[in-house]
């Protein structure tokens, strides 16, 4: 059942991207970000309607709370590194949570990665650098080169560092409470501690009447993601559900040639499958 959960989430997770990246060319970064976590409230609520509320252990509001903050600055530089760079230049990067789980686990913990573990580094490392393989012109350090170049990529890379510690916390807020209250919970503290962000966003660039049904449609797409995902995190481990998830970068590099012509099709998608398979196997 997990497994089934943690696909909707993958493929939730590629069309939010494509279309929050459509989306900031007509609305600014902090309204897309808004939108993503908050709107999703309204199916949570009705969800939780027909479940009834769930039995709140200790440690809940403590966890949910260090969550919400973190993805205030993370989802926020998600939408930012979509709107600057391609998707297929961004999306990947996110393969990088899991690795960093293991680093911050070999820190705070002193738990050092098994051989299944390094080897899971390197694929991921080396997806990274496919990624831009054609830089390699430049020379061998061409395509290292070529992300710190990318502001989308180097941005990634640190969303997927604060997600790599978010979704502990994400953990331990579902396992006390339960998928659909954790979800309106999260919804409904980001929406009202992210309003500063939110009036400065539509001071900047108003947005029309004929933009809300489009809000209304990515809050909607998130909140199949959310609760999908957090159903699944409580069924399995989170990095599994994780690893399944990522997949959905290779439907996002897809995305990416057909909503947005983007170029080298073959050698990202080559490099994100590498990067997969890193994350796989450093779940197992």
């Amino acid at each position: 059942m997990w497994v089934s959960l943690a696909v909707v989430t993958a493929v939730a997770f590629a069309f939010s991207g494509s279309y929050a990246k459509a989306l900031s060319r007509r609305v600014h970064v902090y309204v897309i970000t808004w939108a993503m976590m908050t709107l999703a409230l309204p199916w949570a609520a009705a969800l939780l309607l027909r479940e009834g509320m769930p039995v709140i252990q200790p440690g809940f509001y403590r966890a949910a709370l260090l969550s919400v903050v973190l993805n205030m600055v993370s989802v926020t530089l998600e939408v930012k590194a979509l709107s600057l760079s391609p998707l297929s230049l961004t999306v990947p990067f996110l393969a990088f949570t899991p690795l960093f789980m293991l680093v911050t686990g070999f820190v705070v913990l002193g738990e050092a990665p098994d051989a299944k573990g390094l080897l899971g580094i390197v694929l991921v490392a080396a997806g990274a650098y496919a990624i831009n393989l054609e830089k390699v012109r430049g020379g061998l350090l061409g395509p290292i080169k070529a992300v710190a170049k990318e502001p989308g990529s180097r941005i990634m890379l640190l969303v997927a560092l604060l997600w790599s510690v978010s979704a502990v916390y994400d953990k331990v807020a579902v396992v006390s409470s339960s998928p659909t209250f954790y979800t309106v919970f999260f919804s409904a503290a980001f929406g009202i501690l992210y309003v500063p962000a939110l009036v400065h966003g539509l001071r900047k660039n108003p947005v029309g009447w004929p933009m809300v049904p489009r809000l209304f449609l990515i809050g909607t797409i998130c909140a199949v993601m959310i609760l999908s995902q957090f159903a699944a995190v409580r069924l399995a481990l989170a990095s599994y559900v994780i690893a399944v998830k990522r997949s959905g970068m290779l439907l996002s590099v897809v995305l990416g040639r057909v909503l947005f012509q983007e170029k080298s099709l073959a050698v990202r998608l080559f490099g994100a499958t590498l990067m997969i398979a890193g994350v796989v196997i450093i779940s197992i």
